[in-house]
Parts: C-alpha cells; structure tokens; sequence
C-alpha cells in the first residue's frame, strides 16, 4: 500500500484543529450517585409525619413542612425539598384545613428534633440543609453520646446536599439531631432527605473548579492579576491578626496575595492592588439546580464574577462591601439545564481594595438528584 504524505505545513493545521477543538470541548460531566437508601423510614420526612422523629420545644411542633413554602410566601426564593416534605422551623404549614401556604412561625421558636437510633451501615450521610449559619441552627450525628459530625446552613433558604465522612463509624449506632437554638436573625433550620451513600455525589462544575489542583489546570489567565495563583492557606490571617479569607480547602484564588507555599515565599506575602486580568474556565455543562460559590475582596467597579451560557453573560455578582473574608452567592441556574457554560473572574482595578477573592465553585444540588 502506497503510503500518503502530507506537507508539513498541513500537518501543523490539522494538529492547531485538533488541539483547539479539544479546548473547545466541555470536560466530562461528572458521574452522581442515584443509589442512596433512606438511614431509617421515614428518614426524607416523607410519611408527612414525624414518625420515628422526636420533638423538644415548640420549634418543631408543627412539622413536617409540606410543598415549597418558601417558594409561596417569597418566590423567586425557594426552599426547593425532595419529596413534598421536609423539616423547616421558619415554616407553619402543612397542608391542613385553616392553615395558607406561605404560612410561617418565623424564628421566635427554639427546640430540637431527634431522630431514632439506627447503624451507620454506609461510608457517607447525605442530606439537604439550609437556614442559619450559626452553630445555634445546625444539623448534627451523635455517635455514643457525642457530636461528631455537624452542619449549619448559609443564611440561604435553598436546600443544600451535603456528605459526611462516617468511615469510622460503621457499624455502629447513631442519631441525627436538628436543633434550633437561635430567635434572632436567620435563627432558623431546614432539613430534608437523610440517606446513606456508598459515595459523595461530585459536585464540581469541572475538575479544578474548587482549586484544590493547587494550580490553574482547566482555567485559562489574561493580564498579570492570575499569575501566581492560586492562593495556599489563609494569607490574610498570616498578616493580620484577626482576618481571615473564609477559604474552602487548601487553595483559593485571591488577586491581592502572593503566597503558593513554595521555596523563598512566606506566608503574608502580597503584591497588593497593581495587577489586573480575567481567569475564565474551560467549558462545562449545567448539572445543577443552582451554583455557589465564595467571593470577598474589593466593592469598586472592575470586580466581578460571570457566568456565561452559550456565549451571553446570564449572571454576575459583585461585593458590596470591601472584605477578605468570603461570602457564600447562589445562582439559580436550573434554566440553562445541559447547556453549555463558562465562569470568568474579573480583576480590572488597581484601586484601593482593587483585588477580588474567589473559591470553591460547586452545585448545591444535581439536576437528577434522586
């Protein structure tokens, strides 16, 4: 058989195609897993009863919540439940004869909920969570008498999937408790769907897009603002007392700091607000209900994150006040179902507090949970 040659110079075309259109690509979407069980019946609140629950205090005497009451009494907020029940201690409807959707008990009422004993008999607990950030509003695992394992929400209604590592524990028995323990601001709770997990559902947009990689790998950098990023450790805190970035992991990305731990860099090192660029993702597919993510730094113009779809920037945020520490944003996101999209973060300022911190961008529920 005659062999084919080709030019050189073709070659070099076909390979620019090749590798170009490789970028172009969205990466792999991320397997989840559908295989979960209930921890004990009634464990999703799902018998619209509290069957297998105990209550203390009045926080929780009415409940289980029914339908999206966040939704009626605050729409385009929702609370988004599994199921048509759920556990909310801002919440006062049920679904019964007097009682209007929307209805709430608002937060001047404090209690607990206690489920029954069951055995940890999988290597992670998944649930859906919301409410208040405190400690005082909180979702713990009780293994012997002790709290081993606790949650709180984000100031944020929308229902969250979070895991817990409970390895160590299997085999043994345990309790979830839901307390409420707070009347002030955000003095609430939201639970829903308890259930063991052979594995963590991944909620990554991409690979990297939490920066734990420690590098930039499935990010793209223009301008100088990125090139020594990301970010290792808590460096505000290492300057200054009494700062602190509010990272998620290892690495986060922080336009102002200067510190990756490799030799010859200490920890507080900056190179303050005089470098500007973009950091844009590789292409991805909506997955999720809704995105969230981290962000802190500077409030003046300049400083922004984007979400592309399709090429047209569908949401932003900005911060509304200067801070390190980061903040959580959500955006709902369940709109762009399997289309395709691209975060870009914006450094465009050498202005005082000119410098943007960002982190750990990831679903706060899949498409096709359960």
């Amino acid at each position: 058989m005659k062999k084919i040659k080709f030019p050189l110079f073709v070659l070099f075309i076909i390979f620019l195609f090749s590798t170009s259109y490789i970028y172009s690509q969205p990466s792999a979407i991320p397997k989840f897993s559908k295989k979960a069980k209930l921890l004990f019946p009634n464990s999703d609140f799902e018998h619209g009863n509290l069957d297998n629950w105990r209550a203390f205090g009045k926080a929780f005497l009415n409940q289980p919540t029914y339908g999206d009451n966040v939704l009626a009494r605050e729409s385009p907020k929702c609370a988004l439940p599994q199921g048509s029940w759920w556990v909310g201690s801002y919440e006062n409807y049920q679904g019964l004869p007097g009682q209007k959707a929307g209805d709430a008990q608002k937060n001047d009422a404090v209690g607990e909920l206690i489920s029954q004993t069951f055995i940890i008999t999988t290597p992670y607990i998944g649930f859906l969570i919301s409410g208040g950030s405190k400690k005082t509003t909180a979702v713990r695992l009780i293994v012997n008498g002790e709290i081993v394992r606790e949650t709180s929400g984000q100031n944020h209604p929308l229902l969250i999937r979070e895991f817990w590592n409970v390895k160590e524990f299997l085999n043994q028995p345990a309790i979830i408790s839901i307390i409420d323990n707070d009347k002030g601001a955000w003095g609430c709770i939201n639970a829903d769907d308890f259930r063991g997990y052979s594995a963590p559902d991944n909620m990554l947009l991409f690979p990297n897009s939490d920066f734990e990689m420690g590098n930039l790998e499935h990010w793209k950098a223009q301008g100088s603002a990125f090139e020594r990023q990301p970010t290792l450790g808590d460096n505000p805190s290492a300057r200054e007392a009494g700062k602190h970035s509010n990272h998620q992991g290892k690495y986060w990305i922080g336009t102002y700091e200067l510190y990756q731990g490799k030799p010859g860099e200490e920890p507080g090192m900056v190179r303050k607000d005089v470098a500007f660029g973009s950091l844009r993702s590789e292409p991805f597919k909506i997955r999720g209900y809704a995105i969230r993510f981290l962000l802190g730094g500077g409030k003046g113009s300049g400083l922004e994150v984007r979400l592309y779809v399709n090429g047209k920037v569908v949401r932003s945020a900005k911060n509304t006040e200067n801070r390190e520490d980061m903040q959580f944003v959500v955006w709902n996101v369940a709109e762009f179902k399997g289309e395709n999209a691209e975060i870009e973060i914006i450094d465009d300022s050498m202005d005082a507090w000119g410098h943007i911190n960002v982190d750990d961008f990831r679903y706060v529920r899949l498409l096709d949970d359960l």
